[in-house]
């Protein structure tokens, strides 16, 4: 009885070695790639917003990975993420292509884009140091006077 209690408790802790093990192999994509949700919010007089507002990101820190913006549509209207200066980057038959970023997303849709870093990067040290604000809004439903919200990049 006492070596079928050692058996067990061994494939026990094997068992529970490879759950362990599986589970930390499973994590370990999502650590690499920075990721920044934007959820569309429809306001007032059939405006929409971009939500959260501002989005800081340090060039130090947030561009040793993949840099990936996640889009989220949850209402009933289709919305457009628009971000003037920035550029996605995607391969397209075996080709690096890249474009401004403007993305189309379904009423409750989702898009994710990956960030082309090295346009970023370059705006970055051009500016000489200073932090680099890209803005974004929804073009179809954005009063004359909003100004939408900003993606700050810190040297």
């Amino acid at each position: 009885m006492k070596e079928f209690v050692s058996h067990s408790a061994r494939a026990v802790r094997i068992w529970l070695g490879c759950l362990i093990g599986y589970g930390m192999f499973a994590l370990v994509p999502t650590g690499w790639a920075k990721e920044v949700v934007f959820v569309a919010r429809d306001v007032e007089h059939q405006q929409a917003v971009w939500l959260p507002l501002e989005v800081v990101l340090h060039q130090s820190t947030d561009f040793t990975e993949p840099l990936i913006l996640r889009l989220s549509n949850p209402t009933e209207r289709t919305h457009v993420f628009e971000a003037p200066g920035l550029f996605e980057s995607f391969e397209e038959s075996g080709v690096q292509v890249t474009r401004p970023v403007r993305v189309t997303i379904a009423p409750e849709g989702t898009e994710q884009i990956v960030i082309d870093r090295s346009r970023i990067s370059s705006d970055v040290v051009t500016a000489e140091s200073e932090t680099m604000t890209y803005r974004f809004y929804c073009p179809l439903h954005r009063a004359d006077d909003d100004l939408g919200g900003n993606i700050i990049v810190h040297q």
